[in-house]
């Protein structure tokens, strides 16, 4: 996988309507701060309070974020949970077994959304490559669609008459 780089990073050649492209599709994805993150769905107090802390560590996270720190904040709530369960009982209890089983089922879980949300400029910043392509091939396209019928090259008349002519 090749990396990914901003507009401003890039030093290959581009047409101006490519690097406008790119720029517009990078400041739709990449840096639409104006949106912030909400949560998905119910959560409780205490959730709601770890989904809080999570936004305001990273001004960086939008709306696109919301669904990962939304599973996030749940996964550290329900791991804290069963956590204080499992030091609450003896390490040789029945019960102690099936509970580590479900806190390592939410450590995974949580590296998982906090793994989604390390990434998301990269991820950004490939969407936002692709949108520019798009944008690219949609005005190629409106173009050639817009484009008035050619002449008709006057050489190419001339041999066609010599042509009819001959027959």
């Amino acid at each position: 996988m090749r990396p990914t780089k901003s507009i401003n990073q890039m030093t290959r050649k581009m047409s101006k309507a490519e690097r406008k492209a790119r720029e517009e599709a990078e400041a739709k994805v990449v840096t639409n701060l104006q949106s912030k993150p909400e949560p998905q769905g119910r959560l409780n107090e205490t959730q709601q309070s770890i989904f809080d802390n999570y936004v305001q560590l990273n001004e960086s996270f939008t709306i696109a974020d919301s669904i990962s720190l939304t599973m996030l904040a749940r996964s550290m709530y329900r791991y804290n949970v069963l956590s204080d369960k499992l030091d609450k009982l003896e390490e040789f209890d029945d019960k102690a077994v099936s509970l580590e089983k479900r806190i390592h089922a939410y450590d995974k879980a949580i590296i998982s959304h906090m793994n989604l949300l390390c990434i998301p400029l990269n991820q950004r910043l490939r969407l936002s490559n692709d949108m520019a392509r798009l944008a690219i091939e949609e005005k190629k396209l409106e173009q050639m669609n817009n484009q008035q019928p050619q002449a008709v090259n006057p050489l190419l008349a001339l041999l066609e008459e010599i042509d009819e002519m001959d027959d």
